[in-house]
């Protein structure tokens, strides 16, 4: 069975993804599976890692929130 993404990201990454995912289900309507598969491509697309652009995109709707 291959590994879940909790199991290879830490437990900081993984609240960081989790954040993230949360954050594109609500703003765009998205299933949690959708969600995450959108961040899984925007991470290939960027040639970076999801826990990255998890990151970015908490950081940046801070930004835009507060």
């Amino acid at each position: 069975m291959p590994p879940t993404p909790s199991d290879i990201l830490s437990l900081e990454d993984q609240k960081l993804v989790d954040s993230a995912r949360d954050i594109l289900m609500h703003q765009r309507g998205l299933s949690e599976d959708q969600a995450y598969s959108l961040l899984a491509e925007m991470a290939y697309k960027r040639k970076t890692g999801i826990a990255d652009i998890s990151l970015q995109l908490v950081n940046i709707t801070k930004r835009l929130t507060t």
